[in-house]
Order: C-alpha cells, then sequence, then structure tokens
C-alpha cells in the first residue's frame, strides 16, 4: 500500500511538471545585447521619461528579455565541482550584466520575462576532445555529463527566476553546431535531442519553466555545409525530441525579409512554419516560439520594413509564442540591425524606420 502510494504521488508531481505555462501570443521582446545595457544611460532624472528604456519597451509592447549563457565565456577552465555555481572557475559577469539591466526595467506589469538561451562548447567539454577543428569554435558539440553539470549550475543559480529556457541556439547551421553530419550523415539532429534532454532533466528538478529547441536558422541556399531549416525540423521528429516548443532564427541570410526557398521556412510566411510543425509533430499543437530575428539598415533606410512587418505579424499569430528582436539598439557586433542608432540611445530623434513600421506615428 505505501509503495502503491509512493507511486501515485510520484506520478502526480510528474504530471504537474508536464503542466507547463505557455507564454501568451502575441509576446514580444528583446535581446539584452550591449545595446540594450546601454539604453539604460537614457534613465536618468536628465532625460524625458518618454526617452526611457521602460518607456521605449511599453511603446513596443515588450514583455520578454533574452539573456545569453554562454557555456564558453562562463567556464573557459574546467570547474572541479561544475554542479556548483558558485565554483571558482565559473564567471556569471556576462550574464550578470544582461540581467542586470533587465531588473532595472519596470513595466506596467513588473519586470520583463527571461527567457534564457544557453550554448557554446567551451575546449575543455569538446567531445572530439578537440581534434575536430581549430580551439575556440564554441560550436562543437559538448561531451553529454559536461553539458548536464552546467545546466544544472545554471538553474542552481537562476532557477525558476527565468521564465522560459532554450537549448543550443542555431543548431542547423555549422556555426551554432558541429558536427552537423559524420561520413554524409546528418547527426546534429540526433545531437540536439540528447542536449534538450539532460538540460531538461536538469531543469525539472527546479522548475516548470518552458524548455525551448534551440532556434533553427534560416540557411543560405548556396551552402554546403549548413541544414535547410525543414530538413532539420524533420530530422528533430524524426529523432523524438521532447521540447515544450519549436524554436526558430528566421533572420534572412541577404538581410531581406523575402519568401524563402524550398528548403527554408521563412518569417514571412507563418502559415507554413506551422504546417511543417504540424506535420512533423502531429497531433501536439507544438508551440513556435521566434527566439532572434533582425534585418540590418541604416538609419534612413526603408528596408527592415518588410522584416519588421514579418516579424510583428508572426507574432500575432495565436501558434507563436514569445517573438524575441535581437536588437533594440545598434551595437558594435550588429551596427545597423537596432530600431535606434548608436549614437544617442533612446533618442527620439535617432528612431528608425523599422521603429514607426512597429509604433506607427500616431
Amino acid at each position: 500500500m505505501v509503495r502503491r502510494l509512493s507511486h501515485l504521488l510520484t506520478a502526480g508531481l510528474a504530471a504537474l511538471l508536464l503542466c507547463v505555462p505557455a507564454a501568451s501570443a502575441g509576446s514580444l521582446g528583446f535581446a539584452a545585447d550591449e545595446g540594450f545595457q546601454a539604453a539604460q544611460s537614457g534613465n536618468t532624472a536628465a532625460v524625458a521619461p518618454a526617452q526611457t528604456l521602460d518607456a521605449a519597451l511599453t511603446t513596443l509592447g515588450a514583455t520578454w528579455v533574452r539573456v545569453d549563457v554562454r557555456w564558453n565565456t562562463i567556464a573557459a577552465t574546467q570547474p572541479t565541482n561544475a554542479r556548483l555555481p558558485g565554483n571558482a572557475a565559473y564567471n556569471w559577469t556576462p550574464v550578470e550584466a544582461q540581467l542586470a539591466a533587465v531588473r532595472r526595467v519596470v513595466l506596467a506589469q513588473g519586470t520583463p520575462s527571461v527567457l534564457l538561451s544557453i550554448g557554446g562548447t567551451p575546449d575543455w567539454a569538446r567531445s572530439d576532445g578537440g581534434v575536430g577543428g581549430a580551439p575556440g569554435d564554441p560550436a562543437w558539440a559538448p561531451k553529454r555529463a559536461a553539458f548536464q553539470n552546467f545546466v544544472a549550475a545554471v538553474v542552481a543559480k537562476y532557477g525558476s527566476s527565468a521564465a522560459a529556457y532554450e537549448i543550443w541556439p542555431s543548431p542547423n547551421v555549422q556555426s551554432g553546431l558541429r558536427p552537423q553530419r559524420l561520413a554524409g550523415r546528418l547527426v546534429a539532429p540526433g545531437l540536439l535531442r540528447v542536449l534538450t534532454r539532460v538540460a531538461t532533466t536538469e531543469i525539472r528538478k527546479v522548475t516548470t519553466a518552458p524548455v525551448i529547441t534551440g532556434g533553427l536558422a534560416r540557411t543560405d541556399p548556396a551552402s554546403t555545409v549548413d541544414t535547410p531549416s525543414i530538413a532539420f525540423l524533420r530530422a528533430m521528429a524524426r529523432t523524438r525530441i521532447q521540447a515544450d516548443a519549436i524554436g526558430v532564427r528566421l533572420v534572412p541570410p541577404g538581410g531581406i525579409e523575402v519568401p524563402a526557398d524550398a528548403g527554408n521556412l521563412a518569417l514571412s510566411d507563418p502559415a507554413t512554419i506551422i504546417a511543417n510543425v504540424d506535420a512533423y509533430f502531429p497531433n501536439q499543437g507544438k508551440g513556435i516560439w521566434e527566439t532572434g530575428y533582425a534585418v540590418g539598415s541604416t538609419a534612413s533606410d526603408l528596408a527592415p520594413v518588410a522584416g519588421v512587418a514579418a516579424f510583428k505579424t508572426a507574432a500575432a499569430n495565436p501558434r507563436f509564442g514569445v517573438s524575441i528582436w535581437n536588437n533594440l539598439v545598434d551595437t558594435a557586433a550588429a551596427p545597423t540591425s537596432g530600431l535606434y542608432s548608436a549614437s544617442t540611445p533612446l533618442d527620439n530623434t535617432t528612431q528608425k524606420p523599422a521603429w514607426h513600421t512597429w509604433v506607427p506615428p500616431v
């Protein structure tokens, strides 16, 4: 009787953990990159309230922020006990800088929800032992146990303060996850399945926050090393990958949002994205999260207008949970992708045409 009661309690707990809360359709956000952090400089008494970061995000309807957790920068050297976030080998400063910027934002409904995006292999954790390519390449698949220990440290430190977790962004391109193929056979989807499974094991010990598969990138049709997003999605389904939602990062390779080639998904065609997800994950109603998107422009260039329009249209679809725009403000790494120019963040005179597509002027 006691054993049966214990079994029922365990089953009940498992069922409870599977009742994962979902983001409401139309939830918008930004990445907490250098431009987002720099925008905090606008939050001073000398700046009009309409120009503060809080007001800008409220105007844009943003309620989420993506924080990147790059394992290769946090643990450049191997920790002696990798499951303990306080180990001396860990340097959480890059994450803390992003989170500090997020915590200083006060929207009408409180601080934004945080999506923690985890990826990037340090050299010491590479499954190839460092023989497969040059040192310092964070795309190489990690040793399973090492990655699981790192995720354990992440959730021990941040736990339920994160509203969702993304596992290994852009896994279908060689700059995101390597190897894509071995002896001509596509292996990256299987690697992503393992990474997602071990990460979920650790996350579920602490929180019911949704787990999102690393956002699939839109590939260049001329590439001979990357895997088109539709082929990768199909292979993911064949591995029986388990996750609460499917991630996409469909930034167009040419920087202008146009319909994709036959092998790729495009944000401008959300119906095809949904149709492919439902074809390969039937009867599951999988949510879709755009975990990173941007198109480049100059301050006077109208090219990103189509990209912003596509982004907002997809985000409003009931099947899209959260949609993250990569750049609020231009940065050195992405000098033309922000909604504001880099010179004077959140100065209303430097709003770009993309901003006015997002929020039409009154």
